[in-house]
Parts: structure tokens; sequence; C-alpha cells
């Protein structure tokens, strides 16, 4: 009959430490541990980096391609635009007004945008696309 270990391994005495799987344990819950901060950062960073604008005091007004403006993600009809402006301009003194258009407005739609937010008491910048 075949013995189930060769001669010399059965005689040696088995390490009963728990020492190998312990250290695997602890790298998995480290490498879960990363795991977790690393979606916690891809999640959390592009929306502080979104909401820095509006901590910085700049209030962002997007046009998009079929010429519906925005307003801190909220669709904001064109003749509602100069009251609202006036109701935040009137809280605080320091803020600024940021017009973002899609690069496929036409430049003539941005313009008539400008000529009816001159009115407003806020700041105006222009980010080109």
């Amino acid at each position: 009959m075949i013995p189930a270990f060769p001669p010399d391994q059965a005689s040696r005495p088995r390490a009963t430490s728990g020492l190998p799987g312990a250290i695997e344990g602890l790298a998995l819950g480290l490498m879960g541990a990363a795991l977790v901060v690393a979606s916690l950062a891809l999640t959390l960073i592009p929306q502080r980096l979104a909401q820095r604008p509006a901590s910085a005091g700049v209030i962002l007004l997007r046009l998009d391609s079929r010429g519906q403006l925005r307003l801190w993600n909220h669709a904001v009809a064109p003749q509602e635009l100069n009251a609202l402006l006036q109701r935040l301009a009137a809280g605080r003194s320091d803020l600024r007004l940021r017009l973002v258009s899609d690069p496929q407005v036409p430049w003539g739609t941005v313009q008539q945008l400008l000529a009816r937010l001159n009115t407003s008491p806020l700041p105006l910048e222009l980010q080109l696309p």
C-alpha cells in the first residue's frame, strides 16, 4: 500500500499556527477597505467639483443645444430668468452670473440671451466652449 504522504513529510509535525490565515484575512480586509475608500472618492470628488462654483459665488446658467436654460441644473423659462436673478442678487452682493453654452448653440442665440441678461443686476461672465 502507498502511504498518503511521502515518508519524510509524514513524520514531520504539522504547523498548527493560524498566522498565515490571519495575514491573508488582514490583507483581504485591507483590500476591501481600500476598495470602499476608492469608491467613495470616485463618487464624492466629482460632486464636490461640481459644487465649487456655487460656493465661490458663481451662479451657473447653462444654455443647451436645444436653446433651453438651466440654472443649477433646473430648467428655467426665459421669462422667469430676470425676476429670479433679481431675487438672488438681493440676498448677496458677491454673486456673479456665468453663462455656459453648448458648442452646438448658434452664436446669434447666445447674443440674444446676452442682450437679455445685460439688464440683470449681477455681473455677467461668458464661458466659451
